[in-house]
Formats: structure tokens, C-alpha cells, sequence
């Protein structure tokens, strides 16, 4: 890693104070770590505190792991009784600001493009899009996973290396301010907003809280940057502040990018054309044909032509719990339970819609968290969207969930219940399944809808 110790002395917008043997500084790091159980020798450990664990408590135990030196912080360390007299530590006000500036510092070390992505639904599979299509060009770097907070973001910049030609940034937020200070610590040129919907409600207010949220992203490339700019969103069409280069995607004739949707395969699987270019999208749901074209775009503007974006887009993997689609026992299982909200459930019912079913089509709900005030009417309009859908079984499960069910209830005769347990809605769908039958999983992070499957075959 090209980082020598001596370099944390280097960083003026975070004081750190060494205490240690002066040879230590000329030596350079194997890495940065938070996490005491997966650090390895001559790495950095930088004493996070967290929500439930405080970094600070682990400190004997990665000095005895080969910890190269800690990074703590000077009030911890002004109450500790026998001050660790054979480490080496670096000492700042906030580890937390160190760890970011400290990533900031290592960033900047590297002369590539880099592009940060946003949006309330798609981030994680439009991330893997254009990052598989950047890389028929040469090695990229990612964000691992959504590993795309305050804390995520650093430890993706550190995992630059110099055979990276760019660096593919996503960005998380569901407070004011946070997608600004990520791009002040990563510093984009390039920029993508999938798309502005109803997510975080809690705390943007309104879609119009959360379209100011993601145009953070913007407004910081403004006016030098380049902005990729979806122009089936409303929102970030009356959002975007004036940039150096807009370039336009969607599925309209006055797109710079245009694209054509030929409907779906028998898996949902989106037909795309670019010009004369046809690719299948092995990702359920005629909105990934839109983050597909975002990639696209992207691609494009980077040089990548388009035969070899489309071998790049037909072999994306789907991320874990992301509208994956598997067989089980003859059911067609969607595995869409990393996540939800408003739009992003009606787009997974658009997928269930568009996959044949011999059998039954079975819609298994989880709460939609951060919702705030909004949350039971959202939940009841989702109940009162399924009249729309060819859905045979609604099961729910939640605080919020059963506002749907009681809405489904009064509008049709359609199978609906509401489970204060997994456990009984696991037995419910044991004695329901049979071959043939699709069955679609949904719900927010938190409710971890995913585990519903477990032990069902």
C-alpha cells in the first residue's frame, strides 16, 4: 500500500500526534482496519465508535493481532491508567474525521476519474453495471457491497491500488449533508443520480427533501464536473444545477443517450437496444433496462465502445438479495429483500407481473422502515396497488405491513394475512408452495425478509 506512516503527520486538516519509535514512520501500512476480528498484521487500526461497540475496547486485542500502530483518540487515551507503553499510536480529536480525512489524503494520491452515484433505488445494481462495463478497459475500483456511508466510503478508497484507471463511488444517504461531505472526502468529477422516490421519508420530509438530498451530488461537481442526468425523472430534471458537461440518458428522442426497451424474456430479463446494439439485461425488471442505459452512458463517455458494453452488461452479476430470481422445488423464487420502499415495490411487482406462472403468484411483504409519518398510508397504497396485479397470495409481516393487508382486504377477495412472526409465515408458506407457483420476497433492510426462505425446501 502506498502509504508510509509518516504521511498521517501530513494531513492538516486532522491533527494527528505520534507517540512511538521514530523508525515506525518510515515503515509503510498493509492497510487500514476498523474491525478488530478481521485485521491483519502491519495494518493501521483506526478505534471507530460505533453504536453498539466502541473501537477503543479492542485495542489490546489487535496490538496482539501485529497491529502495526492504532489510531485513538485523545480522550480515551488521557483515561487510561497504564498508557500502552510499546505501541505505537497516533493520537487525533475524532477518529472518525481522522479516518475520513486519512482517505481523503490517500485518494488524492491518484490521478483517475472518478464517479460518484446516488438515488434512492438502484445504486448497488447500476454501481455493478458500470463498473463491470469500465472495466473492459482496464482494472476499476468499487465500492464493496453498499459499503456506502461515512464509514464505507473511506474504506473503499482504500482499497485503491495503482492499476486502477477509475473508481466507481456510491454514495448513501438519508440525512442532509451526507452525500456533500462523502464527495469532500472521495472528490468526484463525474456524477449519476439514478433516481429521486419516496425513500427515507423519515427524515427528507418529502420526495422534495429527498431530490435536495441527492442533488448534493451535483451541486458539488457544479460548474466543473460532468453529470450524467436521467431524463425520465422530473425531479432531477428540475433539480440539476448548471455543470460543465450534462449528459442525458433515457428513452426519449431528445436523450444524448437513447435507448429503446423490446420487452422482457420469460425470466423478466430486459431487452435493450442502444442504436443498432441489442442487449439482454440478466437482471429482472424493465427498470434495470434504465440503469443499464445509465451504465451505458457512462461507457460511452469513457471511450468503451458499444460491442464490448454490451459483453459487459449480459454477463453483470446480480447483487446479493437484489431482485435475485432462482428455482426451488419448481417454484420461481424473486429474492427482492435487501430493501424497499414505495417505488421500489411497485417496480418488484412489475417483475412478478412479467414472469409466467403456472401456479400461483405469492407476494410476501416485510415493513417499509423510514417512512415517518407517511409510513401507514404508504403501506395502505400498497395494499390498495395490488388490485392492479395479478397476485393470488398476499402474505405481510411488520408493525406497518398489516395496513396493507386490511386494505386488500376491503378492496378484493384475494388471500391476505398478517404475521407477527416468521416463524408462522415460514410454516404458512411451507403448506402453500407447489411447482409453478412464483413467489416475490420484499422488505427493508431491517425487516430481513431474506431469512423467510430459510428452511422452506
Amino acid at each position: 500500500m502506498d502509504f508510509l506512516l509518516k504521511e498521517f503527520l501530513e494531513i492538516k486538516s486532522c491533527p494527528f500526534e505520534f507517540y512511538g519509535q521514530p523508525e515506525i514512520l518510515q515503515k509503510a501500512a498493509a492497510g487500514f482496519s476498523i474491525d478488530s476480528r478481521t485485521i491483519k498484521p502491519g495494518e493501521i487500526f483506526f478505534a471507530i465508535k460505533g453504536e453498539t461497540h466502541d473501537g477503543h475496547d479492542f485495542v489490546e486485542e489487535v496490538l496482539q493481532k501485529k497491529a502495526l500502530a492504532l489510531v485513538v483518540e485523545k480522550s480515551w487515551l488521557r483515561k487510561q491508567a497504564n498508557p500502552f507503553q510499546e505501541a505505537n499510536i497516533f493520537v487525533v480529536e475524532d477518529t472518525l474525521k481522522a479516518l475520513q480525512e486519512t482517505a481523503h489524503f490517500y485518494r488524492e494520491k491518484f490521478d483517475i476519474p472518478v464517479l460518484g452515484l446516488t438515488g434512492t433505488n438502484g445504486k448497488t445494481t447500476t454501481k455493478e453495471m458500470i463498473a463491470a462495463v469500465l472495466s473492459q478497459s482496464g482494472e476499476v475500483c468499487k465500492t464493496q457491497g453498499n459499503l456506502n456511508n461515512h464509514i464505507g466510503v473511506p474504506l473503499t478508497l482504500f482499497s485503491l491500488k495503482k492499476n486502477h484507471k477509475a473508481l466507481v463511488l456510491e454514495m448513501g444517504t438519508n440525512h442532509f449533508g451526507e452525500i456533500t461531505r462523502l464527495c469532500e472526502i472521495g472528490d468526484p468529477q463525474y456524477g449519476l443520480i439514478t433516481n429521486v422516490g419516496r425513500g427515507h421519508l423519515e427524515f427528507f420530509g418529502d420526495v422534495e427533501g429527498v431530490a435536495r438530498a441527492k442533488m448534493e451530488l451535483f451541486e458539488y461537481l457544479s460548474p466543473d464536473g460532468v453529470g450524467f442526468v436521467n431524463l425520465e425523472d422530473k425531479h432531477i430534471l428540475k433539480k440539476t444545477p448548471p455543470l460543465k458537461k450534462r449528459i442525458t440518458y433515457g428513452f426519449t428522442d431528445t436523450a444524448d443517450i437513447q435507448g429503446h426497451l423490446e420487452g422482457l424474456d420469460t425470466f423478466g430479463f430486459p431487452r435493450l437496444r442502444v442504436e443498432e446494439t441489442r442487449i439482454t439485461i440478466p437482471i429482472p425488471g424493465q427498470h434495470n433496462a434504465l440503469n443499464a442505459l445509465a451504465a451505458v452512458a457512462v461507457g460511452l463517455e469513457f471511450g468503451v465502445s458499444l460491442a464490448n458494453i454490451k459483453e459487459a452488461l449480459e454477463q453483470v452479476h446480480v447483487p446479493d438479495k437484489r431482485m435475485q430470481i432462482f428455482t426451488r422445488a419448481g417454484v420461481v423464487v424473486l429474492n427482492d429483500a435487501y430493501n424497499a420502499n414505495p417505488d421500489s415495490t411497485k417496480a418488484a411487482l412489475e417483475v412478478l407481473n412479467s414472469i409466467p406462472a403456472k401456479g400461483k403468484r405469492i407476494f410476501v411483504f416485510g415493513d417499509m422502515l423510514e417512512l415517518g409519518e407517511t409510513a401507514q398510508a404508504e403501506h395502505e397504497k400498497i395494499g390498495e396497488l395490488l388490485k392492479n396485479y395479478p397476485v393470488d397470495v398476499f402474505f405481510a409481516y411488520g408493525e406497518f405491513s398489516h395496513f396493507a393487508v386490511k386494505k386488500v382486504k376491503q378492496q378484493s377477495k384475494m388471500r391476505a394475512e398478517h404475521f407477527t412472526n416468521k416463524t408462522d409465515l415460514q410454516q404458512a408458506l411451507k403448506n402453500l408452495l407447489q411447482p409453478g407457483d412464483v413467489l416475490l420476497i420484499k422488505g427493508s433492510r431491517g425487516m430481513k425478509m431474506e431469512e423467510v426462505l430459510d428452511g422452506i425446501w
